[in-house]
């Protein structure tokens, strides 16, 4: 009983999410790119951003979209960034 409850609270919750916007879209895009580099994962995630946010408005990283974004174009980068 407890799975189907919880299977149909994500379920709605995932419908009623909106998703990412083309913006979003597009941000992830360079985000992912400037992420791929070798470096130190910490100070790369700090140059990307900061680049990022200079060149885009910053609400862009604001809600909810942004996360959905980074999972469907780098699930690698949004899966470190979620355990930092």
């Amino acid at each position: 009983m407890k799975k189907v409850v919880f299977s149909f609270a994500t379920a709605l919750m995932l419908a009623s999410c909106g998703g990412y916007t083309d913006e979003q879209s597009k941000a992830a895009d360079t985000f992912c790119e400037c992420m791929e580099k070798e470096g130190d994962f910490d100070i790369l995630w700090f140059e990307c951003e900061n680049a990022l946010l200079q060149e885009n408005d910053p609400s862009i990283v604001a809600d909810e979209g942004w996360g959905l974004a980074l999972e469907e174009k780098c699930p690698t980068t949004a899966g470190k960034i979620a355990e930092q």
